[in-house]
């Protein structure tokens, strides 16, 4: 390992989206010097040069990604490629990647097999791993810790915390009957979330649905969905814009199958944006918390109703003909 050195000279590769979040929230910013393909937010950060680039084509249905990613996987091929000469140039101190999930993000097998075509490179590389909200406030810390902003991310682990007790307060833990949900992470085949997706609905004030704990996503069948009876149904596929999953409800004979579902008869059915908020494990996590809040209680939280709808998440109704 190098010696520590001044944090201002410190150049910094994110090739993860919510490494990126936590690096700008802890005052480096402007030590960025190289993103994801997947990077986009802050949006000011929209200038800096990316590094990878998916080997499937993000615009296919999600039948035919989660098809092509099998292949991929089943090959042992690498689903992103890394620009080596790129990253060479950019000679960064630091590379924040992930182990979680190799279909997410730039796995740490990738990272390292480009690091081991530059010569003399002294990068050290920073792997997350989240799985639950603990291990993403325990990343806060390991990114505090190697970029030499200890305090600042312990003091982004408090607020994490405060938020995320502040709305489950707000909701009520003490609630009869708490809202069924189901959260659904993919669409073909249908996926509902796991990791840190049923703790969220848990502190929101719900009980998720088929998958209830910190655990590895599940693939079901509309039977399944049927047989749930879900109270409120949240649709959120990874990566995907909330235009891309209306398109793809409204072109699907069997996806348009939700329509048989006192969710839907109840107008209980909303597409979120996943791809922004949860599925992103950085400190939007909150943001994501306090939305499925207002979509379980909304008048509790009328105000975050309004600054969220039709930005991170609309109700969905059948396009009409």
């Amino acid at each position: 390992m190098k010696p520590t050195q001044p944090t201002s000279s410190l150049r910094i590769v994110s090739l993860l989206p919510s490494a990126t979040e936590i690096v700008c929230r802890l005052g480096l910013k402007g030590n960025l010097v190289g993103l994801s393909h997947e990077c986009d937010f802050p949006e000011d950060l929209c200038h800096l040069p990316r590094l990878t680039q998916p080997r499937i084509d993000p615009n296919l249905r999600g039948e035919a990604i989660h098809k092509d990613l099998s292949l991929l996987i089943k090959n042992g091929l690498s689903i992103y490629d890394v620009n080596v000469e790129l990253l060479a140039s950019l000679a960064p101190d630091w590379i924040l990647t992930q182990d979680q999930c190799k279909v997410c993000a730039v796995s740490i097998e990738d990272v390292e097999k480009a690091l081991c075509q530059l010569t003399q490179s002294q990068t050290q590389i920073c792997t997350l791993s989240p799985h639950c909200l603990d291990d993403i406030h325990r990343d806060f810390l390991k990114v505090g810790t190697a970029l030499n902003k200890v305090q600042e991310a312990k003091d982004l682990i408090t607020e994490f915390w405060i938020k995320l007790n502040q709305i489950n307060s707000k909701v009520g833990t003490d609630l009869p009957g708490r809202p069924r949900v189901l959260c659904l992470e993919w669409l073909e085949p249908l996926m509902v979330g796991g990791g840190w997706i049923p703790e969220l609905v848990k502190l929101a004030g719900g009980e998720p649905l088929i998958v209830s704990k910190a655990e590895k996503f599940k693939t079901i069948s509309w039977d399944e969905v049927v047989q749930s009876d879900p109270d409120i149904v949240v649709i959120f596929p990874c990566g995907y814009p909330m235009s891309k999953t209306q398109n793809e409800i409204e072109t699907s004979t069997e996806l348009k199958q939700l329509t048989s579902l006192r969710a839907f008869r109840q107008n209980k059915i909303f597409i979120c944006d996943g791809n922004q908020f949860f599925n992103r494990p950085g400190p939007r996590i909150i943001d994501s918390c306090e939305i499925l809040a207002s979509l379980l209680f909304p008048e509790k939280f009328s105000s975050a109703t309004s600054c969220y709808l039709g930005k991170a998440f609309i109700p969905w109704r059948p396009y009409e003909n």
